[in-house]
């Protein structure tokens, strides 16, 4: 076998950790630590082992809301709450720590981190969220999702680590200021730039994305990109269903910038994010050009999928140029050969 049959044997759970080492060492090749990533190199993903993967994890999901409901339907008490988030970590014990089942694992963690927010809030005797309840609950969920990291050591924890924190700070600036949408998107963007910085800190320490440092990031970026988008178009455009031809030109804007630093950093998750956005901006100029909402519809999937599908197809090429006129800072990653 090749270092890379070998490696993709790992992988799938045909040979063990140990039985990959030995074989890696007797062909002089380097052996795969645990802590190789997964899905950090976008561009070998192996975050998906099968379809077996997915069957499970479509069962998880049906499984989680069949407990949600379960939950609600016991006369508002957060105690079956917590024993459904008590229940998803002992699955994500076994398909995370036992089976490492990426995409199952990913589907209890969620189920576990909402499950113990619900919980904790119900318990506290909330029918809607105050202010120092909210606080409490956020406190619990960060260090319910920091100890199923310490417990799983899933790279994706990083992103609902991430996510209960942006919640545990925007509950602690409710409770001190009163919100208004300034506030808000003050607060995403700023939410958003200290988790891209985090996901950079982990970037710059692997540049070839070959350790779980890559895979954090990965996550991390992807959690990000979304709270530096909408906290951009909070503060310069606002919440409004009636787009203009100029707040469509300010978000196509924030987008290209987006689009263009995802481009830099080589991250093309961080581009996911702003599809959304583009989509509701370039879908307002085709109407405005057809008037007819179908042939919006159907001009703005066609331009926005072939601009995906050409970025895709020609990301290295792009970024190349790109980076001979960026400054040599290492975040952004050197092109590879």
């Amino acid at each position: 076998m090749t270092p890379a049959q070998i490696r993709s044997a790992l992988t799938a759970g045909i040979i063990s950790q140990q039985q990959a080492n030995d074989m890696l060492l007797k062909q002089g090749a380097a052996p795969l630590s645990e802590d190789a990533a997964v899905i950090g190199n976008e561009d070998e993903m192996r975050f998906i082992r099968g379809f077996s993967d997915i069957f499970i994890a479509i069962g998880m999901v049906i499984l989680l809301i069949g407990m949600l409901v379960f939950s609600a339907a016991m006369g508002g008490s957060g105690i079956p709450f917590l024993a459904a988030a008590g229940i998803s970590f002992l699955l994500a014990e076994y398909f995370g720590r036992k089976k490492r089942q990426h995409l199952p694992t990913l589907v209890t963690a969620i189920g576990f981190m909402f499950f113990i927010i619900i919980g904790v809030s119900v318990m506290m005797g909330m029918d809607r969220f105050s202010s120092s309840g909210n606080i409490v609950a956020a406190v619990i969920s960060v260090a319910a999702m920091f100890l199923f990291y310490y417990r799983i050591k899933l790279p994706f924890c990083m992103a609902l680590i991430a996510y209960s924190l942006v919640y545990l700070g925007f509950s602690i600036i409710a409770t001190a200021f009163d919100v208004n949408l300034t506030l808000i998107g003050v607060f995403l963007f700023l939410s958003g730039i200290a988790i891209v910085w985090w996901a950079l800190k982990y970037d710059v320490k692997d540049p070839d994305r070959m350790t779980r440092y890559a895979d954090n990031a990965f996550w991390l970026h992807l959690v990000s990109a979304p709270l530096i988008i909408h906290g951009l178009v909070v503060l310069f455009i606002g919440v409004t269903d009636d787009l203009s031809s100029t707040t469509a030109f300010a978000t196509l804007g924030i987008v290209l910038m987006v689009g263009l630093f995802g481009l830099a950093i080589d991250r093309r998750a961080f581009l996911t994010s702003s599809l959304v956005y583009a989509g509701m901006a370039i879908g307002y100029f085709m109407y405005k050009v057809s008037l007819d909402p179908t042939l919006a519809i159907a001009f703005t999937l066609l331009l926005l999928g072939s601009a995906v599908v050409f970025l895709g197809a020609g990301w290295d090429t792009a970024r190349a140029g790109l980076l001979k006129v960026l400054p040599k800072w290492k975040i952004f990653r050197p092109k590879q050969v």
